[in-house]
């Protein structure tokens, strides 16, 4: 007895007939982006004529690690990545726990007006930094922080995004848990290390990579203030790595940009599915 296949609806066969474009266009935007970092680690391998000859070649029948070699044996590769990661830590800790805090009061405290504060915080997103990077630099002389790495992590130590971002991971607990718990006499510390964290560990996780690899690829700011190249991070020893090579070091300079990139990206990759899904959640209302 022969079992008759079910045919697929018409509607059904038409959309899954439409969604090659969407594919494809997907499939360019990703070869579009995805094609610089791709060429930036082919070129770490190549030597200077190869680079030049290649043209738009991804990568060369000759690879060769010298780019590395000269990267590591003058540039000081480990202590460019300590200052870059002691930044990053400082500036990822503190903007993790005041975002936490605050998202907790506004969530689960008896504040006067908490939509207003958090209107309020909101709207600090929408400034520019290039707006208040002068204020702050004026700040940090007359405080000495100059040439120093607190200097560059000091006006980074809240941000109202992970503020938003964990507020509304937080709005999804039921008041009145947090209720019951402090009807019992618990404290506000032992139920967000207790209940409320577990719950948003997520989101939290989520917004510690992204805190760490902004702070990681901070370019401008830390030009700004770190005169002493002891002091510099991994980002500005690019711009400076060229500058001692008349601009003609290209593969050790990408070799020194693979570096820098390898460690946000392994992070990235790691947590990727937290980071996209925590801001997902963020538009989803109680």
């Amino acid at each position: 007895m022969r079992i008759r296949k079910e045919k697929e609806p018409r509607k059904a066969r038409i959309k899954k007939k439409g969604e090659w474009k969407y594919q494809a266009i997907l499939l360019v935007s990703l070869v579009i982006m995805m094609y610089p970092i791709v060429y930036m680690i082919g070129t770490s391998f190549k030597t200077l004529s190869d680079i030049f000859a290649s043209g738009l070649n991804v990568f060369t029948a000759n690879p060769t690690t010298a780019n590395y070699t000269t990267v590591f044996a003058s540039n000081h590769v480990l202590r460019l990545l300590r200052n870059s990661l002691t930044i990053a830590l400082i500036v990822t800790v503190s903007k993790i726990i005041t975002s936490v805090l605050a998202s907790y009061c506004l969530c689960f405290m008896d504040l006067k007006h908490p939509e207003v504060i958090f209107g309020l915080f909101t709207v600090s997103m929408f400034i520019p930094f290039s707006v208040i990077m002068i204020p702050n630099y004026l700040t940090l002389s007359r405080m000495g922080l100059n040439n120093t790495l607190l200097g560059v992590a000091l006006p980074q130590l809240a941000d109202a995004m992970g503020i938003y971002r964990i507020r509304q991971s937080m709005r999804s607990i039921p008041k009145p848990l947090i209720e019951a718990a402090r009807l019992d006499n618990v404290g506000h510390f032992t139920i967000l290390r207790r209940i409320v964290l577990p719950l948003v560990k997520p989101a939290v996780i989520a917004m510690v990579i992204f805190f760490f690899i902004n702070s990681w690829n901070e370019f401008v700011w830390p030009m700004l203030i770190l005169k002493r190249e002891e002091l510099y991070t991994i980002t500005l020893a690019l711009q400076t790595f060229m500058d001692s090579e008349s601009g003609s070091a290209w593969g050790s300079s990408m070799a020194l940009a693979t570096i820098a990139t390898m460690v946000p990206m392994a992070l990235y990759i790691f947590a990727q599915r937290k980071i996209i899904g925590t801001f997902m959640q963020s538009g989803v209302k109680e």
